[in-house]
């Protein structure tokens, strides 16, 4: 462990890497957390990790990652550019419409925040014309853009 330490780390590989020396020192999960700045779930986290992976479980890279993804990303791209196809072609397209079909596809419930975390990945974004009154007159609006004071 002393090898590793004196190496170069990054601070998440250097705060692992101390924990277990710490742990090995036969100090307390509690003071470990205390020391490392974490929690003592983090400390049985890195220990059991390290139990199981050996120390490539102390040089591995962050946590992240998409651990609770509905469709991977290459279906998610497939899934949306079927609805860019019907919009490319002028067709209204609701986020109702995507999420009921993302339920069919995927086989279970998805929350509504899904569906629009989804299109914000890939780019999308709420394109609506800007409201006229039905009754406006193109007319008497130039007209009176003419007349105006201001």
């Amino acid at each position: 462990m002393e090898e590793l330490l004196a190496g170069e780390l990054s601070p998440a590989a250097r705060e692992r890497v101390l924990c277990i020396r710490l742990l090995t020192l036969g100090r307390s999960a509690a003071d470990v957390a205390e020391v490392i700045g974490r929690s003592v779930n983090t400390v049985y986290r890195h220990k059991f990790r390290y139990l199981a992976e050996g120390e490539s479980a102390l040089m591995a890279e962050n946590w992240g990652g998409r651990r609770n993804e509905v469709l991977s990303a290459e279906q998610e791209a497939a899934f949306v550019a079927g609805f860019q196809a019907a919009a490319d072609r002028g067709e209204l397209i609701t986020a109702a419409a995507m999420t009921r079909a993302l339920i069919k596809q995927a086989g279970r419930e998805v929350d509504d925040s899904t569906i629009y975390r989804m299109l914000d990945r890939h780019g999308w974004r709420k394109v609506v014309p800007r409201p006229t009154h039905p009754k406006a007159d193109p007319e008497r609006r130039q007209a009176f853009k003419q007349t105006s004071q201001h």
